[in-house]
């Protein structure tokens, strides 16, 4: 049995198809094909059920599926251990981070430090909604993921927080608003709001803490894009509310604070139980210390920034 079979029989398990699974797995079908049955050949049973272009798991095969997985898994830990010997020479770190957080103040310093410390090492963002980061982690597709600190921890991940922002309002800085030292909740309900979809995180706590207030906010518009929420609001018509970090590097913009502060706190969430390799624990070295030293430092809010920092 060879790991590349395993890797074969988990990609047509997954994708339930023998020329998909040739294709992430950049073989022929044939060979794909070809090596699948040479591994049924070898544990005496029928892993796929073949019905011309069609494959399902058989029952043996569902059985064998995660433990191939855990197979593979274990040979990629032990390359990554191989790869530390090269003390960060090259290679790359996977970052989730969640749409509506944006590149804060203290993720903008580490990325630089780590840079400058492991030129080599490339640095790859990829910013979606909160949800989509926990199946990219699992997948391996990212190694660390930046977002809002989840309300029901997963077992199998774990989270350490890092620092929070703060809910406020957003709209052109030639606006009514952008004179008022603060705006409530009620007085926004008035307004022509465009607001993130109901199913990002951002907009859920929107959601609850109108409802706490006994409101119920009705956009007229709803984008499930920030950087399309920004644009529009520089028209100087709609109003909305955004995570203050999100707009920092945006002008022509004004931040108005709640009456009411909505906190969001944020988590850098890792795969639990795992051996992560020494680029990525150098990274989280430095978010924390690059944290910890703000906090040493009496700097716990950031009134230029709008993050306010949190200790482990």
């Amino acid at each position: 049995m060879e790991i590349r079979q395993l890797r074969y029989f988990v990609n047509a398990a997954k994708t339930l198809s023998f020329t998909q699974a040739a294709r992430l797995s950049c073989v022929a079908q044939s060979t794909l094909s070809q090596q699948v049955k040479q591994l049924e050949t070898e544990l005496g049973v029928e892993l796929f059920h073949r019905q011309g272009k069609h494959i399902q798991l058989t029952a043996e095969g569902t059985l064998f599926l995660p433990d191939a997985q855990r197979i593979l898994d274990d040979a990629r830990q032990g390359l990554q251990h191989l790869a530390d010997l090269k003390q960060l020479q090259g290679g790359s770190i996977g970052i989730g981070l969640a749409s509506g957080l944006g590149i804060s103040a203290v993720l903008t310093e580490v990325l630089t430090e780590y840079n400058r410390a492991y030129p080599k090492v490339v640095l790859s963002i990829h910013q979606m909604a909160a949800p989509m980061l926990s199946s990219m982690l699992r997948k391996h597709e990212i190694d660390l993921a930046m977002t809002f600190t989840p309300d029901e921890p997963e077992d199998d991940l774990q989270a350490k927080p890092l620092f929070g922002t703060r809910m406020c309002v957003v709209t052109s800085e030639h606006h009514p608003l952008a004179s008022q030292g603060a705006a409530s909740m009620r007085q926004l309900a008035h307004l022509p709001l465009v607001l993130p979809t109901r199913d990002l995180y951002i907009r859920q706590r929107i959601d609850k803490a109108a409802h706490l207030q006994g409101l119920t906010l009705n956009p007229a518009a709803e984008i499930d894009d920030l950087s399309h929420i920004i644009y529009m609001l520089r028209s100087g018509r709609w109003v909305s509310l955004l995570p203050d970090v999100a707009t920092l590097a945006v002008r022509g913009l004004a931040r108005i604070p709640l009456e009411t502060a909505i906190a969001l706190p944020t988590s850098v969430i890792t795969l639990a139980g795992i051996y992560q390799r020494k680029a990525v624990t150098e990274f989280l070295r430095m978010l924390k210390e690059s944290v910890g030293l703000l906090l040493m430092s009496g700097n716990e809010s950031c009134e230029t920034c709008g993050e306010t920092f949190i200790a482990d």
